[in-house]
């Protein structure tokens, strides 16, 4: 009898903790204004994603993970809303992401992640850098927020790298 009611218990965490899945584009991707023009004016409509790298596919069994395809989409839904994404096949300025960090707990109520993303932009018709830096940002999820772990851990995964999209956002509008 003691055997059945520990196999029951353990059948059912396994049923709250759920299958971890990758990262969503809809909520990594930065849906707000940041101000109403750049400074730079000659980056509105002229931006394209080129290279998204050093992103994981998630192994359903363990915590949800960033891939390189929907942080690349992320990343244009992004560019589309702030009016910088170019849908031309030729664009003036070149970006590329790589995903050098995402830190996770192994347990916990409240689950912080913390991303860290390397990002270039090109001018291509200069051939030259005009931005290039690391930016390191985290979330929490609460318990309140979701119940289920590894829903939290999606959660704190999509919150930090929407946080990371927001500041190269604000980084590229403040560009001269």
């Amino acid at each position: 009898m003691q055997r059945l009611l520990y196999l029951l218990i353990l059948v059912s965490l396994i049923g709250l903790s759920g299958c971890a899945s990758n990262a969503s584009v809809a909520q990594m991707a930065y849906k707000q204004q940041i101000a109403t023009n750049p400074h730079n004016l000659n980056l509105v409509k002229a931006i394209t994603v080129r290279n998204v790298s050093g992103g994981h596919e998630t192994n359903p069994l363990w915590t949800p993970q960033i891939s390189n395809e929907n942080f690349k989409q992320a990343l244009v839904n992004s560019l589309q809303q702030a009016n910088l994404y170019s849908e031309t096949s030729s664009p003036r300025y070149v970006l590329t992401a790589e995903l050098l960090m995402l830190d996770q707990p192994m347990l916990g109520i409240d689950i912080t992640t913390s991303c860290q993303v390397r990002y270039s932009l090109l001018d291509t018709k200069r051939d030259k850098t005009i931005y290039q830096d690391t930016i390191l940002t985290s979330h929490t999820t609460t318990m309140g927020e979701a119940l289920v772990a590894v829903e939290r851990f999606k959660k704190a995964v999509e919150g930090a790298a929407k946080a990371n999209i927001q500041k190269l956002l604000q980084a590229l509008y403040a560009l001269p």
